[in-house]
C-alpha cells in the first residue's frame, strides 16, 4: 500500500472514531432535573405555517419537547400509554443533538437542514430502537426509559394494529443479534442512514443541499467498509481450510467483510420498510400538535391509530 493510501485508511479510522465519540456524548446528555410547569406549544392558526414555525422550533430547541432524562435501555418493563408517549418526545431530543452535534450537518443551510431533519427522524428511530432492543434481550421495541413495547399483541397497552413492532425486531433486531455489530458499526450505520440516497430525491432539498448529502453519504460508506474490512476474521479464518497462501486468507478475509456489508445494507432497506409501514396517511399534528408527518414513528402511530379504533 503507498503512503497516500496508507494516510488515507487512517484519516477514515480516526473520523470513525471521532463519530463514536460523538455519539456516546450525544447519549450521555443530561438536563438538571427543575420542577416547572412544561411550556405550551402555541400553535398558528394557518395549519401550514404551524407546521413549519414548529418544526423549527422543537428541533432548534428540542427542551421544549422533553427533559433531557438519562437513557435507561434495559427493556425491564412492559411500556404505558405514558412511556410510549415519553419514549417518542425523548427520542426526538436525542435525534435534535445527535444532528446538531453532527459537523456535516450543519454544513448544510438550515432550510436544507430542516428538510433533512423532517424526513429522517423514522430511520433513525428504528435503528436505535431496534439496536437497543438487541442490548436489553427484550421481545419488542426497546425504548430509552426503560421500558419497551412487546411485540405480544396481548400484552400491548395499545394494539399495534400494523404490527410494526413484530416487524421491527424479525427484519431488524434479529439480524443485528446475528451480525454481532459493534459500536462503531452501529454508530457508522446511524451515520449512513441520516444521510442516505434518499435524501437527494427529496424535492424540497436544495441542489447544493443534495450534492452534500451524497458527498458526506459515500464518506460515511467508505467509512464503514474500511471499519468492516479491517475487522479481526480470526475466528471464523479457524473454521475454513488451511491456507498456504497469504494472498488467500486475505481474500476469504474480503469476502467475509464484503458478506457482512451487504447484510448490513439490507438492514438498511429493512429501516425504510418500517418507516413506510408507519407513516401511512397519518396527520402526527393531530397528536402531539408539534411536528409534521413526515417524520412519524412507531410510538405516534400506536396512539393515533387508537384514537381511531371505535
Amino acid at each position: 500500500m503507498d503512503a497516500k493510501g496508507s494516510s488515507d485508511e487512517a484519516e477514515m479510522a480516526r473520523f470513525s472514531e471521532q463519530l463514536v465519540e460523538m455519539h456516546r456524548a450525544v447519549c450521555s446528555y443530561v438536563d438538571p432535573v427543575v420542577k416547572k410547569e412544561e411550556p405550551e406549544i402555541k400553535m398558528e392558526t394557518e395549519a401550514s405555517s404551524a407546521t413549519k414555525v414548529v418544526f423549527m422550533n422543537a428541533f432548534f430547541n428540542p427542551g421544549m419537547m422533553s427533559p433531557r432524562t438519562p437513557l435507561l435501555i434495559t427493556g425491564e418493563r412492559i411500556a404505558t400509554v405514558q412511556d410510549v408517549m415519553d419514549e417518542w418526545r425523548r427520542n426526538f431530543v436525542l435525534f435534535s443533538d445527535w444532528l446538531r452535534a453532527l459537523p456535516e450537518f450543519n454544513q448544510l443551510s438550515v432550510e436544507d437542514q430542516i428538510v433533512l431533519a423532517k424526513n429522517r427522524y423514522g430511520p433513525f428511530h428504528w435503528w436505535l430502537c431496534a439496536n437497543w432492543t438487541v442490548t436489553a434481550g427484550c421481545e419488542g421495541v426497546c425504548y430509552s426509559n426503560g421500558a419497551y413495547f412487546p411485540k405480544q399483541i396481548e400484552a400491548q397497552c395499545i394494539p399495534d394494529v400494523k404490527g410494526s413492532s413484530s416487524r421491527m425486531y424479525e427484519s431488524l433486531s434479529l439480524p443485528i443479534k446475528e451480525l454481532q455489530l459493534d459500536e462503531t458499526e452501529v454508530v457508522l450505520m446511524l451515520a449512513v442512514i441520516l444521510f442516505s440516497d434518499e435524501v437527494t430525491e427529496l424535492p424540497d432539498l436544495s441542489q447544493a443541499g443534495k450534492d452534500h448529502v451524497r458527498t458526506v453519504g459515500n464518506r460515511f460508506v467508505r467509512m464503514l467498509h474500511h471499519h468492516v474490512n479491517s475487522k479481526d476474521y480470526g475466528e471464523n479464518l479457524k473454521e475454513q481450510p488451511s491456507m498456504e497462501s497469504g494472498d488467500e486468507t486475505s481474500n476469504v478475509t474480503e469476502s467475509q467483510a464484503a458478506v457482512r456489508i451487504a447484510k448490513m445494507m439490507i438492514l438498511l432497506s429493512a429501516t425504510t420498510n418500517l418507516v413506510y409501514l408507519t407513516s401511512d396517511n397519518i396527520q402526527l399534528m393531530e397528536v402531539l400538535h408539534v411536528v409534521p408527518s413526515q417524520y412519524l414513528c412507531h410510538e405516534v402511530q400506536l396512539i393515533h391509530d387508537s384514537y381511531e379504533t371505535p
